[in-house]
């Protein structure tokens, strides 16, 4: 936050030298610790077991990057990054119209996407990981002026930005070095369970406040990443944003104790009951996708009467907004063909037309009904 004065009367500091807690209470992490086990089990079996699993992961990720982003006031819909993404497919400049708030979110989904990447190739979890990630996620736009890819250099705090209120003072810039080799170190080698790990990982990281900006959404994708680095998870396609800003009040008081009071017991229930809940509703959206694709199989197959029908629903449902000329090309379905099925599937209502072809600029269309799933 910047602000010309600050009032810092009811700020809570770091807590400097208190990483990470001497004790937990077991007793009272054993019910909500074996509850979020359980979920993310069937959650990771049920997402493993779909054939052509990316297709139904895909949706998920893009909605976590919308509810990730709108925790730092960023206003995005799905949408709006879908038609970022479209844009870039279609060799446009995929920001020369989009507003800064769907520019950071698509950053988000791709800073995210390129860590995936990078993970699988056999890069470690580390500073060096997480910096990259900060630099694409800052890359453009509003964060471009804000240090990407570089910790910070001046204290910074939490709180209101336009009264000045703080309400936590993160690690000052001279201590951070030798907390986040500590906090590395933890990840690593500590014995803890992975849940457990991960949750004072993420609290830890967020306490730290690296970053001159960007901290929020670098820490929850640090959650992704560490579920699957450390087995919990058989791929990387967890996504617990969505439940982090429906409880955004709990959610930041709950770290904030940690400092004020050292409730490092309080932040992981939470942290343990909000896998539980996020896993339960991952599963039922994942469930209407999947149902919405076996209802449009039909309705593809009847409307197209084609061979190709299947071509057609998979890039819809891996596109829900697409160009034209880009499904023509893409979809391995012959051009005329192409070229009569977008037209027969926007003829039925199936498609919207959000632009007409016009001159060279080929159409561009929307796949409404998946894209009311993933809406939040």
């Amino acid at each position: 936050m910047v602000a010309k004065t600050l009032d810092l009367s009811g700020a809570v500091p770091y807590h400097l030298g208190d990483f990470p807690p001497k004790s937990l209470d077991y007793q009272t992490l054993l019910g909500p610790l074996e509850e979020a086990a359980a979920s993310l089990a069937r959650y990771d079996a049920k997402m493993s077991s779909m054939v052509n699993g990316d297709l139904f992961l895909t949706p998920l990720r893009r909605q976590d990057a919308v509810a990730s982003s709108r925790m730092e006031g960023t206003i995005s819909t799905i949408e709006d990054l879908y038609r970022i993404e479209a844009e870039e497919d279609a060799g446009s400049d995929p920001f020369h119209e989009a507003r800064n708030d769907d520019i950071e979110t698509y950053l988000y989904s791709r800073a995210l996407k390129n860590a995936q990447a990078a993970i699988a190739e056999g890069m470690p979890i580390s500073e060096h990981l997480i910096r990259t990630a900060h630099q694409q996620l800052l890359s453009f736009g509003r964060g471009a002026a804000k240090r990407p890819g570089s910790y910070k250099t001046e204290q910074n705090y939490v709180g209101d930005g336009r009264s000045g209120t703080v309400s936590y003072i993160p690690i000052a810039p001279e201590h951070l070095g030798p907390a986040m080799a500590e906090l590395f170190r933890f990840i690593h080698q500590s014995p803890m369970r992975p849940l457990i790990r991960t949750a004072l990982a993420h609290v830890e990281f967020e306490a730290l406040h690296p970053f001159e900006d960007g901290n929020g959404r670098i820490g929850r994708m640090l959650i992704t990443l560490m579920l699957w680095d450390l087995g919990t998870l058989s791929q990387p396609n967890f996504f617990v944003s969505g439940y982090f800003e429906r409880h955004k009040a709990d959610y930041v008081e709950r770290m904030r104790e940690v400092s004020a009071s050292g409730d490092w017991t309080g932040w992981v229930v939470f942290f343990l009951q909000a896998l539980h809940a996020q896993a339960t509703f991952n599963i039922q959206t994942a469930d209407a996708i999947f149902g919405l694709h076996a209802e449009m199989r039909e309705r593809f197959r009847v409307l197209l009467n084609s061979q190709y029908h299947d071509q057609a629903l998979d890039y819809v449902f891996a596109s829900p907004i697409f160009r034209n000329d880009r499904f023509v090309e893409k979809s391995g379905i012959p051009a005329s063909s192409a070229r009569a099925f977008s037209r027969r599937l926007a003829e039925a209502g199936l498609l919207r037309t959000i632009e007409p072809a016009a001159g060279r600029r080929a159409a561009l269309y929307a796949f409404d009904p998946l894209l009311e799933i993933l809406k939040v």
